[in-house]
Formats: C-alpha cells, structure tokens, sequence
C-alpha cells in the first residue's frame, strides 16, 4: 500500500501556516489518525476554509504547485450545491510521484436526504468553529475543538456515511462527556430538533447499528 510521504504533508501545512497566515482554516477531520504519516495515495485531506478568505487561498494553492481538477462531488458531477453554499473545490499537488488531493469546503456542510445535494450546517454551528477551533502543537495545524468535531462525526455518519463505521464511533467516544454539554446540545438541536434527546441516548447506550434507521423513522420530528 502506497502512502503519501509525511514530508509532502507537512510541508502544506507549514506553509499554509507561514506563508499564508491571512487563510483561517480548520482540518476537518483525521480519521484513524491517518495524517500526517498513513494517508493513502489518492485519497484527500478536507480543509475548511473560511468563504471571506477564498480568493487568498486559491492564490495560496497556485503558488504552492496545486492546480484545482473536478470535483468527484461537484457540479460537474451532477451534484447542488442548496441555500447558496459555496461549491467545494479539490486540488491537486502538481509534479510529484503520487496523488495529493486537498479537498475544501468553505462552509461546513453534509448531504441532503435528496440526493446529489449538500446543504449547509447552520449559520451558528459554522461560526462557531472559528469562535472556537484549536491549534494543534503535536502537528501543527488548526483543528476543531471538540465538541464540534463530535457534531460532525455524527452528521457525517447518519447523512454522508449512512453507517457508523469503526473510525467515527471511535472518535465519538473520545469525546463523549462533550454530548452533554448545553453547547453541544445546542448545536445537534440545530440539525436534529426534536431527536436529539433520543439521539442523545442511543450514542450513550451504543446503538450505532440502528440508529440511523430509528432517526429516519422518528415520528416527533
């Protein structure tokens, strides 16, 4: 298995740290801890990046070898992009021995129950990850603060993945005390109203393999 060499990923983001420090920007996630040393070959590191700072980072990205391809998930592949949400872009390190993807999004968003359609987390839970995201120092980049990588492992799951795969649940438990925190309620209230309290409850009590279905059938909603 090819991965992508930890000195390519770490040089993007001393760079992006360094050379741009107008860009505000959040890894998004880091499932299994792939990054930096066990990325796949091919496979994307997804960045959000704040919309006011699109231009900047784009100019950042040419500069530093990138050159924006199609997105899989993209118009151009049939997706919508719904209640003007910017269009993700993916791009890709140029003039190297192997497959570089950075993909980014400029809101933090998931897929709609219609299909082929993203739509936008609400406008407070996006703030709230530049209120409150959370420098990294064992790897040096920006990360997002607990509870609102906790929030997005589940929408992620229970939208994107429609499954709880290994590598979330895992992510969830380790930040299980933050699911009841006022904050953290707060914010799965705004995608999931009425269900959060059962919603709440199925994680604690471990109900990952039903819980999908249980939300799709909630009658309360």
């Amino acid at each position: 298995m090819n991965y992508i060499k930890k000195e390519f990923i770490c040089a993007f983001f001393h760079a992006l740290n360094h050379d741009c420090q107008a860009v505000r920007y959040v890894l998004i996630k880091n499932i299994n801890g792939e990054l930096p040393e066990r990325l796949k070959d091919g496979k994307d590191i997804d960045l959000l990046v704040k919309e006011e700072d699109h231009e900047a980072f784009a100019e950042f990205m040419r500069t530093h070898g990138f050159r924006k391809t199609k997105h899989p998930l993209g118009r151009k592949n049939g997706w919508n992009f719904a209640y003007q949400l910017p269009e993700s872009e993916f791009w890709k390190k140029q003039h190297i021995d192997c497959n570089f993807y950075i993909d980014v999004s400029f809101r933090l968003c998931c897929k709609s129950l219609t299909p082929k359609t993203w739509i936008p987390l609400d406008a407070c839970i996006n703030e709230d990850v530049w209120r409150h995201r959370v420098w990294d120092e064992k790897n040096n980049w920006w990360a997002m603060d607990d509870e609102t990588t906790l929030l997005y492992l589940i929408v992620r799951s229970i939208f994107d993945k429609r499954e709880f795969q290994e590598g979330y649940i895992r992510g969830i438990e380790e930040r299980l005390a933050c699911l009841d925190y006022a904050d953290t309620q707060r914010k799965l209230r705004k995608v999931f109203f009425r269900y959060t309290p059962r919603l709440t409850e199925q994680i604690k009590a471990k109900n990952y393999s039903s819980l999908i279905e249980d939300y799709l059938t909630f009658a309360d909603y």
